[in-house]
């Protein structure tokens, strides 16, 4: 049986001592909150998708998939629009 180390902030239930994400509502109990940074060391353009998938724990690639088929699905140049203010206001790391 797992020890349990501390109540989930949102829910307020007993999370596992190594759970990294509460089991019940999702929320993120392991370690200090994450700044959101633009990853320089994976970066393909400006690290936005690398530094979104290091903040979300998803994998860089599927991030970048994920947001190729955003833009394509509201069209190309939301996307660009959105992925340059997201260079210009996330900092890098």
């Amino acid at each position: 049986m797992t020890a349990v180390v501390q109540k989930c902030q949102r829910c307020l239930r007993d999370v596992p001592a190594d759970a990294r994400f509460c089991p019940l509502c999702g929320a993120r109990v392991a370690g200090d909150p994450r700044p959101l940074r633009r990853r320089r060391d994976n970066e393909k353009l400006a690290g936005v998708c690398a530094g979104l998938a290091d903040y979300f724990d998803l994998d860089v690639t599927l991030m970048r998939v994920l947001f190729a088929v955003a833009a394509f699905v509201t069209g190309i140049v939301p996307g660009v629009i959105l992925y340059v203010v997201l260079a210009l206001l996330i900092p890098a790391s």
